[in-house]
């Protein structure tokens, strides 16, 4: 990797360290639920990005690893540690510590994660071999069958879904899940950024160009390919055990097809084949959310679908252009 391009992530990190701990001090509280919202978008946006803008193929079932992340937090915190979780609460006054937040934290990325990557590189397998439209409406099939899958198991648990959580008495307050979020936000853009530069990324360009010249000039389209699911998928999952720790560990909504148009839009707002530009999508579309959903609710999606047609027929590449500078530099 060039000298000039390992400044860019010391960049980033450092400039994410800044708002880490700027975030928390500014002691509003909508200012941080604000913070954890765009840093969720970006790190979702990321997550696509390395099958969609890296390698250019995009996905609609990309809100089925969201699903697996919620999933697994549920799991952990419904079924595996339930009773430990209310032992702990009932023993510190209502509070979990956080050494043991944390911990139950870490377990669902690593459920959310190991799951991820089994369903990516099994249905991989096969839809990969498509191309194209075809490999679109493929995923869509996959959003839904992984949906219902997760929905019947789900019902065989007893304790782990509604109200029956303990959630939120478990001392989540603002500020835990923020430095949660922060830590998940970090992780993603290291591992989005070093898959753009690397070798593998490369590969990935490659094969967005032009597959066919790239398999002949070598490269293992579809290994790279599939690897590039499993790292997208297990990146998503990490934000759905964010989403579940935070809002809700009922996860239903999280199969919602809407998440991987949102994710889409992003990366077609931003740029196709950058890292920069899933980030500059993302703080594109956080105002534009709130403006459609404010003046038409009902309507927020056509709307938000119209605007990608608009991208994909006008800016193809997105507003950056491209990803041939990095591709320069890469």
């Amino acid at each position: 990797m060039p000298r000039r391009s390992a400044v860019v992530p010391a960049i980033l990190l450092g400039a994410a360290a800044l708002v880490g701990l700027a975030g928390p001090s500014t002691g509003s509280t909508l200012m941080i639920s604000q913070a954890m919202d765009l840093m969720r978008l970006i790190g979702l946006s990321l997550s696509m990005a390395v099958i969609m803008s890296y390698a250019g193929y995009v996905s609609f079932g990309h809100s089925v690893f969201i699903g697996i992340g919620g999933f697994s937090a549920t799991y952990v915190v419904g079924e595996m540690a339930r009773d430990e979780i209310l032992g702990a609460v009932a023993q510190s006054g209502g509070f979990l510590p956080t050494g043991s937040l944390i911990l139950y934290y870490i377990e669902s990325l690593l459920l959310a994660g190991l799951l991820s990557a089994i369903v990516a590189a099994t249905i991989g397998a096969a839809v990969l071999r498509l191309r194209g439209a075809f490999f679109a409406i493929a995923t869509i099939g996959l959003n839904f069958a992984v949906m219902n899958i997760a929905r019947f198991v789900m019902r065989s648990f007893e304790n782990s879904v509604g109200e029956k959580v303990p959630f939120p008495n478990m001392g989540l307050t603002t500020v835990k899940l923020y430095w949660l979020h922060f830590a998940v936000f970090l992780l993603t853009v290291l591992i989005a950024y070093y898959v753009r530069v690397s070798r593998f990324g490369t590969g990935l360009a490659a094969i967005r160009e032009d597959e066919d010249a790239a398999e002949v000039m070598g490269v293992d389209t579809y290994r790279y390919k599939l690897a590039a699911f499993v790292t997208a998928g297990v990146l998503a999952s990490m934000w759905g055990v964010a989403d579940a720790f935070r809002t809700s560990f009922n996860v239903a909504g999280y199969f919602s097809l809407s998440h991987s148009v949102i994710m889409i839009l992003e990366n077609s707002i931003g740029g196709i084949g950058t890292f920069t530009g899933p980030l500059v999508g993302a703080f594109i579309y956080y105002p534009l959310k709130w403006y459609t959903q404010v003046i038409a609710a009902q309507l927020s999606l056509l709307i938000l679908g119209a605007l990608i047609i608009l991208v994909v027929s006008f800016a193809p590449r997105g507003g950056s252009g491209g990803g041939q500078g990095e591709d320069a530099q890469a």
